[in-house]
């Protein structure tokens, strides 16, 4: 997968902090060639990154003391109806580089998705899930 994953971090405001965070990073084998912008407070992951490097990315760099902007969305839910169907859903979100975890209540028709502030737009989660039939509404605020 070829993607441009960029990562804004949380308290990373020295050359020490932008290290730290780097070598975090670096312990995810496929993102040794990633880099820390220090001066825009971003992490860019390599352009080969998956969907399960950026979660071990976002984990490295938690572990290591520090953090990455995340948006928590909340979605009404259709055609969601079982165990098998949140299976279903769940694989292919969590297939998008970006998406950090994903819940589903099946009696509550509602889907809660952690996302890398900024990285995966809502239009982005319902198209990969369209051709499956379940759908997503954004929550009323």
């Amino acid at each position: 997968m070829n993607t441009n994953i960029s990562l804004p971090l949380i308290d990373v405001n020295s050359a020490h902090c932008a290290l730290r965070v780097e070598n975090a990073i670096k312990t995810v084998p496929a993102l040794a060639e990633s880099n820390v912008d220090l001066e825009r407070h971003i992490a860019n992951l390599s352009s080969t990154a998956t969907a399960q490097n950026v979660r071990d990315a976002v984990t490295a760099i938690r572990e290591a003391g520090y953090n990455v902007a995340t948006d928590t969305r909340t979605f009404d839910t259709t055609g969601i109806s079982c165990g098998g169907c949140v299976n279903s859903v769940t694989k292919i979100l969590n297939g998008l580089p970006g998406v950090l975890a994903l819940s589903v209540d099946v009696s509550g028709r509602t889907a809660t998705v952690e996302v890398v502030h900024g990285s995966v737009p809502y239009e982005e989660l319902t198209t990969a899930l369209k051709p499956t039939g379940y759908r997503l509404s954004p929550q009323a605020a």
